[in-house]
C-alpha cells in the first residue's frame, strides 16, 4: 500500500511537488467566482523564454505542497485541451492561458498555474487561485433574475392595469357620486312639477271655459 502511494507521488501526471513563485516572488492567493456551467478563463505570467522551451502547466491543489496536473503544454503556441481544460502558451511574450469550461459546483477548489519540471517532478507556482463555483440564477426572458413568488403572494393584485382605467378605489366614490347627481335632478324635476301642476291645470281650465 505504501509503494503504491509513492508511485503515485512520483508519476508524472498524478501528484506534483511545489515550489515558491517565480522570480523569488510571494504568490498571493486570489479568489475568482464562477457559476456553473460558465467558463474560467486564467491568463498567468512568466519571465520571457529565449531557449529550450519550459513547459506550462494547470494544476489543482489537492494538500500543502502536492497539486494534480490537469493539462500541461508540450511546445510553444500550440494549444493543448485535456477533458474540460484548455492550455495555450506564448512564452516569447511572457504569458500563456488557461481555460476551463462547463464548469460544475465539484470544480470549487485551489488551481495553480506555473512553470513545469518535468525531470525534477515539480511546479514552479506563478498564481495561486481559489475557484468558487456558484448555482446559476434562473433569469426571466428579459434577462433579469427572476426569485421563484408563492402562489399565495399573486392575485389581484397583480393583475395588469389598462390605459384609461381607474382602480376600484377611485371608481367607488365616482359612482356614488352620479347616484347622488341624478337623485338631486330627480328631486329638482318633482318640485319643479308640483309647483307647476295647478297652474297648467287652472290655464287648462280657463282655456275650456
Amino acid at each position: 500500500m505504501a509503494w503504491e502511494g509513492l508511485r503515485l507521488l512520483m508519476h508524472p501526471v498524478a501528484l506534483v511537488l511545489l515550489v515558491p513563485g517565480s522570480w523569488g516572488l510571494t504568490v498571493t492567493p486570489e479568489e475568482l467566482r464562477q457559476v456553473v456551467g460558465g467558463t474560467l478563463v486564467v491568463q498567468c505570467r512568466s519571465s520571457p523564454q529565449e531557449g529550450p522551451y519550459v513547459q506550462k502547466t494547470w494544476c489543482r491543489q489537492r494538500s500543502p505542497g502536492r497539486c494534480t496536473r490537469l493539462v500541461t503544454t508540450s511546445q510553444p503556441l500550440t494549444a493543448v485541451e485535456k477533458a474540460q481544460h484548455t492550455i495555450w502558451d506564448h512564452p516569447e511574450a511572457g504569458f500563456f492561458i488557461v481555460t476551463m469550461t462547463q464548469l460544475r459546483e465539484e470544480d470549487w477548489g485551489v488551481y495553480l498555474c506555473g512553470s513545469f519540471n518535468s525531470s525534477e517532478n515539480l511546479i514552479d507556482t506563478f498564481r495561486n487561485i481559489t475557484l468558487v463555483v456558484s448555482p446559476a440564477l434562473i433569469t426571466s426572458p428579459e434577462g433579469t433574475p427572476s426569485p421563484s413568488v408563492n402562489g399565495s403572494e399573486q392575485g389581484e393584485s397583480d393583475s395588469p392595469s389598462f390605459p384609461g382605467s381607474a382602480s376600484p378605489e377611485l371608481l367607488l366614490p365616482v359612482q356614488c357620486g352620479l347616484l347622488l347627481a341624478k337623485g338631486l335632478v330627480l328631486f329638482i324635476l318633482c318640485v319643479l312639477l308640483s309647483f307647476w301642476r295647478p297652474r297648467i291645470d287652472a290655464y287648462r281650465s280657463q282655456t275650456l271655459v
